[in-house]
């Protein structure tokens, strides 16, 4: 695998407050990395520092070897595609119309030659297709985070950041963005970095977890590792429990016990 975001030494301070300390690491191709923290740890303004929303900052982020503040904006869209944690609720496009969109960065603003085909498959994929001619507007806030990610997959990007996508989602939406999210490592060979404060679905998914206390990492590694009660009170300040879902289940659940 080769390395598609390689972050080097990142430092960067907002509104005159450090958030960010020489924070190094890389995600390869195919790769699903979950994010971890406390709030305030420095998750999103590091994912906004990877994608060129935040410029000012110290250090180094590459993207596919390249570095990110040499490319212009349809070149990062060429390599990263970023989903926040929940759309605008006021979007006047179509699904269909919203999703041609995301193929700006290979087509400019009028072209369609050959955006077709990548809409309509991350249609297919997030299985949107009774979805198309409906107002972004109109979509409930699950279905709006399916057309973001959607979105995101017909963009073609070498990596996709996703921010938190299952916070403000019921539990039925939130089983439907994990599976989707499942679906795109299995069938596309692309980067996937993924905010999180579920640290089962964490554990269950990805397969490495990157931790960021008070914006510097704290730990990195796999997910089996992340079961120690010590580390796990280090990053999120509470302790830990284990319980098994089901009678004779191999696979443990973490929950905090600290109220």
């Amino acid at each position: 695998m080769s390395a598609i975001i390689e972050v080097s030494e990142l430092s960067i301070s907002l509104g005159g407050k450090a958030i960010l300390h020489d924070v190094s690491f890389s995600a390869e191709s195919g790769e699903l990395l979950c994010v971890i923290g406390r709030n305030g740890a420095g998750k999103s303004t590091l994912f906004k520092c990877i994608c060129g929303v935040h410029r000012k900052f110290a250090g180094s982020v590459r993207l596919s070897g390249q570095a990110l503040n040499k490319l212009n904006a349809r070149e990062r869209g060429r390599s990263v595609a970023y989903v926040p944690q929940n759309a605008p609720p006021d979007i006047p496009y179509t699904v269909s119309e919203f999703m041609e969109m995301s193929r700006y960065p290979w087509e400019g603003v009028h072209s369609k030659s050959s955006g077709g085909r990548a809409v309509s498959e991350a249609i297919s994929l997030a299985g949107l297709e009774k979805l198309v001619d409906r107002k972004m507007r109109d979509l409930s806030g699950g279905e709006r985070q399916k057309v973001m990610i959607a979105s995101a997959i017909a963009q073609e990007p070498g990596a996709i950041l996703m921010d938190e996508p299952t916070t403000f989602l019921d539990y039925a939406h939130q089983i439907e963005t994990m599976e989707l999210i499942t679906r795109i490592k299995r069938e596309r060979n692309i980067s996937m970095l993924v905010v999180t404060h579920d640290i089962n679905l964490a554990m269950k998914v990805s397969d490495r977890i990157l931790a960021l206390s008070e914006g510097r990492i704290s730990w990195i590694g796999m997910p089996d590792e992340l079961r120690d009660s010590g580390l796990l009170h280090m990053i999120f300040g509470v302790s830990f429990e284990r319980y098994y879902p089901t009678q004779g289940s191999d696979c443990p659940l973490l929950a905090p016990i600290k109220f």
